[in-house]
């Protein structure tokens, strides 16, 4: 009997240790892709391709390459740790594939055998065991390619490891991407050459000359306001005009309590009606008696004595009625702030200033303090239109500061307008005014305090 023939097509059934084998392939081909996308940093990532590539693709050594333009850095090698810089098996691989890109480019999958490709007048080749090689790129969504491994050893590369390789290679890009973004990819210049153009910037900049300046709150005054002070010592009765009235010249702006000077001008006038009467009557005893002519001289004496305290009386009973000396505004604070509160002669109560006459009042604390000359240009930022500054010079500044508002130490100085400026600039407005300094680089601009703290804590 002829035996039966199997039907073509049937499949071919694989032996027990082969079968075993693919199974072995495909389960560790799922633990690195499962693996590789369970990794939390790039640097994971290429200690992962070193290490694990090498059991499925059957290589003896593998190399990740980082390929950003104009550069090509080995960043991990397969049981090694760490990677010297200047080793000449580092240098020779970079070179290698450096030259690999000239010649071939690092698009597709490339296997060749050494010393293809090699830098000319490399010796390292000559002591390096594993001479056949192969290019596996990474690369984006766009086939931008950001990575690659090379893979080498001592036998030829068959095309269904390279079939693996790549299947790997797709899974890394992958993860890669995921962990870096593209856009981080995708940069022209490696980290390091643009972080030494930055600083070297950054350096030049600090050589800018730059004009010194200070922000510092300031008020707009009157120039050379009258002081309305009181007038001898006394409680004030009565305030007779309200803040920012306009006043002229003569008109009453405040009274004193005037009771204990009114009696005392009474009092003073009786005294003169006493002397006077004395007087008389010495005066015409005196025409028979030549005692009493003695007596004539002091009986004179007392009523000038008395004649003198009643003007005195009526003049200080007059001055407790204070009336402006000039037209302009009246400037204080409050009428509840003053009526019945006593003052000392020569007290600032008020201010009368001519409303067109304005300057600028600017308080620099001392800590903000900078040498500021006459003349030094200022930038006034008023509450009423900070979108409009207005220009200004100093005039003047304070010799030893002084405690303002808050128990601040400040210098107070001053600065007169450049010109008449468009819009009223109504007294007592505040804002903040910049004063430009001599010009200084811009490196001591920004360290002036912190050098200046530095000094006083370390005395440096």
């Amino acid at each position: 009997m002829q035996g039966v023939e199997k039907p073509v097509g049937d499949p071919i059934k694989l032996q027990p240790p082969a079968a075993a084998a693919a199974q072995h392939a495909y389960e560790l081909l799922l633990r690195i892709e499962a693996e590789a996308r369970r990794v939390e940093s790039v640097g994971e990532l290429r200690f992962l391709i070193a290490n694990e590539t090498m059991k499925l693709a059957k290589a003896r050594q593998i190399f990740v390459l980082s390929v950003p333009k104009g550069a090509f850095k080995v960043e991990t090698v397969s049981s090694i740790g760490a990677v010297d810089r200047n080793a000449p098996r580092i240098r020779f691989i970079e070179g290698l594939v450096r030259q690999l890109a000239r010649e071939a480019g690092l698009a597709k999958i490339k296997a060749f055998t050494l010393p293809a490709y090699c830098p000319p007048g490399e010796i390292e080749q000559d002591s390096y065991p594993f001479r056949f090689m192969a290019w596996v790129p990474f690369r984006l969504r766009d086939d931008h390619i950001f990575a690659g491994m090379l893979l080498a050893r001592e036998t030829p590369w068959p095309e269904a490891d390279l079939l693996v390789a790549e299947r790997l290679a797709e899974t890394y890009s992958h993860a890669w991407r995921a962990l870096s973004g593209p856009r981080r990819l995708k940069r022209k210049l490696p980290i390091k050459p643009l972080l030494g153009i930055v600083t070297l910037l950054a350096l030049a900049a600090m050589f800018i000359p730059v004009h010194m300046t200070v922000l510092a709150p300031s008020e707009v005054v009157p120039v050379s306001p009258e002081i309305v002070a009181a007038p001898l010592d006394g409680a004030i009765e009565e305030i007779l005009v309200n803040p920012n009235a306009s006043v002229v010249k003569g008109q009453p702006l405040f009274r004193l309590a005037d009771t204990a000077l009114r009696n005392e001008l009474r009092v003073a006038e009786q005294d003169v009606k006493v002397a006077q009467a004395r007087l008389m009557q010495i005066s015409q005893r005196a025409i028979a008696d030549p005692e009493a002519r003695r007596d004539l001289a002091v009986t004179r004496s007392e009523l000038s004595v008395a004649s003198a305290k009643r003007d005195y009386a009526a003049d200080m009973l007059a001055r407790t009625d204070v009336k402006a000396e000039t037209d302009g505004v009246v400037i204080f604070t409050d009428k509840r702030d003053w009526i019945g509160r006593p003052v000392s002669i020569g007290e600032r109560v008020m201010e009368v200033a001519d409303p067109k006459r304005v300057q600028l009042r600017i308080d620099v604390p001392v800590a903000d303090a900078i040498a500021v000359e006459n003349g030094a240009a200022v930038s006034a930022f008023l509450d009423s239109d900070p979108l409009r500054p207005v220009a200004a010079k100093t005039l003047s500044s304070s010799f030893d500061p002084q405690m303002i508002e808050g128990n601040i130490l400040a210098y107070r100085i001053y600065a007169g307008f450049d010109a008449a400026p468009e819009r009223g600039l109504r007294l007592g407005i505040r804002g903040t005014s910049q004063i430009f300094g001599e010009k200084v680089p811009l490196a001591y601009y920004l360290f002036r305090r912190p050098i200046a703290a530095i000094r006083q804590r370390l005395g440096l």
